[in-house]
């Protein structure tokens, strides 16, 4: 599970790596955080089994995310790389799913930047493009459920990217507003601004579809 394109790996920016982290005694009752526990102390067989259980979580919410199939391999080994490096600095501050979803944001946001700025230098007069707005299209009644979802995923897709990773983690990933905020590194009412413009923008965009 490596890389070879030589890009810079984010920081993995989690409270795990402070100083003076606090143990949240009820992520002890949580099986990955105990098994991360034990790949701290170098145990290669909870490597592999934190890997095995979590591959497809990441997988998914990565190709989300960066709405990019082709990087969605590459983003979700190196989340687990950095996952495996960093485990001697793993303090169970909450459960280590957050811990997790911080890793893998950090990894997909990190991505998108340098995506931008690939677009910039690939095209730097020309405009961001975005979706068609449906707000005035005549949806086709006959749309099938399939169609509408990959019509809601496409405008999902143009959120801001914060917002983006706000909607994913509390609408597809089931975390609460505390846990959101968490793997964001923000408050709670900031959680709740960034899901409210994103609602308001999707509305907008989808309206005659839903």
């Amino acid at each position: 599970m490596s890389r070879t394109d030589g890009a810079e790996r984010p920081s993995i920016g989690t409270p795990a790596v402070r100083a003076k982290s606090r143990v949240n005694h009820d992520a002890l009752g949580d099986f990955d955080t105990q098994l991360m526990l034990q790949v701290r102390d170098g145990n290669r067989e909870a490597a592999n089994a934190l890997v095995r259980r979590n591959f497809e979580r990441v997988s998914r919410y990565v190709a989300r995310v960066v709405r990019q199939p082709r990087a969605v391999e590459d983003l979700t080994q190196d989340v687990f790389v950095q996952v495996l490096t960093h485990a001697n600095r793993y303090e169970p501050t909450a459960k280590f799913s957050t811990w997790l979803y911080r890793v893998a944001t950090n990894m997909a946001l990190h991505h998108l930047d340098r995506a931008r700025v690939r677009r910039r230098v690939a095209e730097p007069v020309g405009p961001d493009l975005d979706i068609a707005d449906t707000s005035d299209a005549a949806p086709d009644v006959r749309m099938s459920l399939d169609e509408l979802r990959d019509r809601v995923a496409l405008a999902i897709g143009t959120l801001p990217a914060k917002q983006r990773v706000a909607l994913t983690l509390f609408e597809y990933e089931g975390l609460s507003y505390e846990q959101t905020a968490a793997v964001l590194e923000v408050t709670v009412e900031g959680v709740r601004s960034l899901l409210m413009r994103a609602r308001t923008t999707l509305r907008r965009k989808l309206i005659g579809l839903l």
